[in-house]
């Protein structure tokens, strides 16, 4: 592993709301030590050294405290929840002679024959938990995928492991598999269903159209018939009046 980094850290004396907020304003970021069977010890860190160390991507650094080294495991950062600046850290006090558990983030290597037959890689898992001393821990677990084929998957124990490192995850837990697409078929599905949808639309859609016409047809037959019935009739009670006038 590659050397810790170090930060420089100051005993805080004060304590609460108000006492953080000034420490923030002189770019130092308020934190807190554990270490069992000890009380928790109130610390300041530097805030560039801090955001630089983070950045590295390792858990455990190394500080001073009253003029003595040590390893510390970081335990949490909160953050701000709008900014998402660093508000606060817990430190775990580590020794270099005593096995610790923590995550390590798993590192995919390789391209996998599956991909290259048209397959979807697919990280299961992203973080393992190993057990391991502060100066053996890896900054990531490597898994080779370059043998995966398609519709396949590997587990926790494919990955390779270093020196001094037992992982404490289930062996059997799938960490990594090569899938088929599914999204072109799913696709195919929605456009096969839409044709069919249209079409019964648009048959639906004629047959209302004839519908309409032939009952237009009759309505319109219906009228014409019922005015030439009212003239024939209108005529002969024409023709009728003028015969009962010349009989009076």
């Amino acid at each position: 592993m590659s050397k810790f980094e170090k930060l420089n850290v100051a005993i805080r004396d004060k304590k609460g709301t108000s006492s953080a907020r000034r420490i923030r304003l002189k770019d130092q970021i308020p934190a807190i030590l554990y270490h069992s069977g000890l009380d928790a010890l109130s610390l300041s860190v530097d805030k560039k050294e801090l955001y630089k160390a983070l950045k590295t991507g390792q858990v455990i650094f190394e500080v001073k405290i009253k003029d003595e080294n040590q390893f510390v495991l970081v335990k949490d950062v909160q953050y701000h929840p709008v900014n998402d600046n660093i508000m606060h850290v817990d430190f775990q006090k580590v020794k270099e002679d005593e096995k610790i558990s923590l995550e390590v983030p798993l590192r995919i290597e390789g391209e996998a024959e599956g991909v290259k037959a048209g397959g979807i890689l697919v990280q299961i898992v992203s973080t393992i938990t190993v057990q391991c001393k502060p100066t053996t821990v890896p900054e990531a677990l490597i898994i080779d995928v370059t043998n995966l084929e398609l519709n396949s998957s590997l587990s926790v124990k494919d990955i390779e492991l270093a020196a001094d490192v037992e992982i404490m995850t289930d062996e059997d837990l799938a960490v990594v598999s090569v899938q088929e697409p599914k999204e072109e078929v799913v696709e195919e599905v929605l456009e096969d269903e839409e044709l069919l949808e249209d079409e019964e639309l648009l048959e639906g859609e004629e047959g209302e159209e004839g519908e309409e016409g032939e009952e237009g047809t009759e309505s319109v037959d219906g009228k014409e018939d019922s005015s030439k019935d009212k003239k024939e009739e209108t005529k002969d009670g024409k023709d009728q009046k003028p015969k009962e006038d010349k009989q009076k």
